[in-house]
C-alpha cells in the first residue's frame, strides 16, 4: 500500500484540529496564502464532502495514470462489469450525469473497443451497454488499481471506522432518495 500522504503532501497545511487551512493553488502563490478559519465550514457536511471529493480526484489521476482512466470511466467499467444489460439511461441516472455528456464518453470508449452498444431486447428505444473482452480485461485491471486506491483513501481510518464511514455515506445518500424523509 502506498505511504499515506500527509496533509502538506496534498497541497494544504492543517494547523490544529480544525482551525486553519492554507489555501492551495487557486491562482494564489503558496507564500501569499493566508491561514483561514474554517471551523464553521468544517461542521458543514456539504463542504467537507466536496473537499474530500476534490482531494480524492486529485489523488485518483496519478494512481490510475497507467490506465489513463478518469473517475467516471472507472465507474462505467466497474458498473458494466458487475451488471448485465445496463442501458445508457440507467447508467446516466446512477452516475448522476446528463445523458448527452455520458454518451460522449461512451462513444470514445466504444471507438477504442472497450464497450459495445446494442438496442435493448426489453425496450427497443433503449441502448444497452456491455464490455468487450478488452473492456473486461480493462475493468479487471481498473479493479485491482481501485482496491489499492480505496485502501489508500481509507488508510487514515481503522478497519471498524472504514466500514462505519462507508455505511454512513450510503445512509446519507439514501436519505436523498424520493420519499426517504
Amino acid at each position: 500500500m502506498p505511504a499515506r500522504a500527509s496533509n502538506s503532501d496534498m497541497g494544504r497545511t492543517v494547523k490544529g484540529p480544525s482551525k486553519a487551512l492554507t489555501a492551495k493553488a487557486n491562482g494564489a502563490e503558496p507564500d501569499s496564502a493566508r491561514k483561514l478559519d474554517l471551523s464553521a465550514l468544517r461542521q458543514t457536511p456539504g463542504f467537507m464532502i466536496r473537499i474530500l471529493q476534490i482531494e480524492n480526484f486529485e489523488a485518483f489521476y496519478p494512481h490510475f495514470e497507467a490506465l489513463k482512466l478518469s473517475p467516471v470511466e472507472y465507474a462505467i467499467l466497474v458498473t458494466l462489469r458487475d451488471n448485465k444489460a445496463v442501458t445508457q439511461s440507467e447508467l446516466a441516472a446512477v452516475l448522476k450525469m446528463q445523458l448527452p455528456n455520458l454518451v460522449k464518453i461512451l462513444s470514445r470508449m466504444e471507438e477504442t473497443g472497450i464497450i459495445r452498444r446494442k438496442r435493448s431486447a426489453r425496450d427497443k428505444r433503449a441502448v444497452e451497454l456491455s464490455l468487450s473482452s478488452a473492456g473486461e480485461r480493462r475493468a479487471d485491471e481498473a479493479s485491482r488499481l481501485g482496491a489499492s486506491f480505496n485502501a489508500h483513501t481509507l488508510a487514515p481510518l481503522d478497519k471498524r471506522e472504514r466500514a462505519a464511514f462507508l455505511h454512513m455515506l450510503a445512509r446519507l445518500i439514501e436519505g436523498y432518495r424520493p420519499g426517504a424523509i
